[in-house]
């Protein structure tokens, strides 16, 4: 009788713990991954310098239908210098 009531309440902390880990923690570490995304997804590549900056913060200028980003003015002028 002691091991069938172990057993049970084996049966009901393993199905507690997969129910906590789907309702509670799944969640939370969707949207941390899904910020993650976010945040990165905004990073360019300046094609002068190699640096990266958030696009939200970046020097854009239209060339050949296509947009591109650049760290600073001051690379702008220098890529569209070069490249025509």
């Amino acid at each position: 009788m002691g091991l069938i009531r172990f057993l049970m309440f084996a049966a009901a902390a393993i199905l507690a713990y997969v129910i906590y880990k789907r309702m509670i923690v799944g969640p939370i570490q969707a949207r941390r991954e899904r910020n993650e995304e976010e945040r990165l997804g905004r990073l360019v590549q300046d094609p002068n310098c190699g640096v990266y900056v958030d696009s939200a913060d970046a020097v854009r200028r239209k060339v050949a239908g296509g947009e591109l980003f650049f760290c600073s003015k001051a690379c702008a002028k220098t890529y569209l210098e070069q490249h025509g």
